[in-house]
């Protein structure tokens, strides 16, 4: 049997780890010790997947030694901002020749450093590097709800491996080597969220939803593309498709912080009324601008976000702000 490790025994990595086992992959769980993780091994459940239950064929453990032997891929569930600190603690056990995949999106706060690049610089890493991204609620993958999703990998070769070895019925993954579109696309589309999150929480239609998502998907296509990211990764599902899924769906965490902030709520607030879930888009607005900055790339939607969570400015004044600016051609 193949068999994989998925390093982050959350929503989103145990939900991969029932996908892989329903495509008969061979899968251990890794984690890190504590409560969670001791309900997670004791019931086989998870708060966050409800109706779902990671069956027996899958090895849910703490402990490193032993947790990547026979892997052929390793998959990366880690938020970014711990994903410096956790490839150090994994380093002595991590096989260099086994692909290291990110699952996790995000920009890190200080360094600017989207996941594969803290992964190569940190654990060292020259290549077997790729990056799984698309509109994939976690609730929906553990269930086994059809979708799509992309594997990128500057190998053509490594990216078509991982495609066959991930990919079933009810996941197609798709291929591509623009790692830099991928993960923009990832980590910008949680900040966007928490904005459709805010208009809609201040009842502002859905004329505003739409010319929103349609203008934040300029600002990351400008960036992404200033970074090297290929035009067309914009239009996909790493994207277009994810930003879709993030900024409207009820399960997107990012846009319930949204949508608590426009009620009145702390930043504070909104993080506690998800129970201890990770919503990536709050961290990632402000690194997500500063990295703009410094490459001269105007986000004004992903600005406005930064000012309200670090509470510069309320909902309501960022929204006037966006509509007043300069008047400008579709195309800048």
């Amino acid at each position: 049997m193949r068999r994989i490790t998925i390093v982050g025994a959350g929503a989103w990595g145990t939900a991969l780890a029932l996908h892989a086992a329903r495509a008969g992959v061979g899968v251990t769980l890794f984690g890190r010790r504590d409560a969670g993780m001791d309900f997670l091994q004791a019931t086989r459940t998870l708060a966050a997947l409800p109706g779902a239950k990671v069956p027996d064929t899958v090895t849910i453990t703490t402990e490193p030694e032993g947790a990547f032997d026979g892997a052929e891929a390793i998959l990366w569930s880690v938020p970014v901002q711990a994903t410096a600190s956790e490839l150090r603690r994994l380093q002595p056990v991590l096989p260099a020749s086994v692909p290291l995949v990110s699952a996790s999106k995000g920009i890190e706060i200080g360094t600017g450093r989207r996941t594969t690049e803290i992964i190569r610089q940190v654990a060292s890493r020259g290549d077997g590097i790729a990056v799984l991204s698309g509109p994939t609620f976690a609730a929906e993958v553990a269930l086994g709800l059809p979708t799509a999703a992309v594997v990128a990998s500057e190998d053509a070769a490594l990216s078509k491996s991982l495609q066959g070895l991930l990919s079933s019925p009810t996941f197609r993954l798709y291929r591509t080597t623009d790692v830099v579109g991928v993960e923009i696309s990832g980590a910008a589309k949680n900040v966007v969220a928490i904005a459709a999150g805010i208009t809609d929480g201040l009842e502002l239609g859905q004329n505003t939803r739409a010319a929103l998502l349609t203008r934040a998907l300029a600002e990351i296509r400008r960036l992404g593309m200033k970074l090297g990211g290929a035009p067309e990764t914009f239009a996909g599902l790493a994207c277009a498709g994810d930003l879709i899924l993030t900024a409207t769906g009820d399960l997107s965490r990012n846009r319930r912080v949204g949508l608590a902030l426009a009620r009145g709520s702390s930043v504070d607030e909104a993080l506690a009324s998800l129970g201890g879930a990770v919503a990536e888009g709050v961290p990632t607005a402000t690194s997500l601008v500063e990295l703009a900055r410094s490459v001269d790339v105007v986000m004004p939607i992903a600005e406005a976000i930064q000012s309200i969570l670090s509470g510069e400015m309320q909902p309501l004044a960022a929204v006037k702000r966006l509509m007043t600016r300069e008047l400008k051609d579709e195309r800048a």
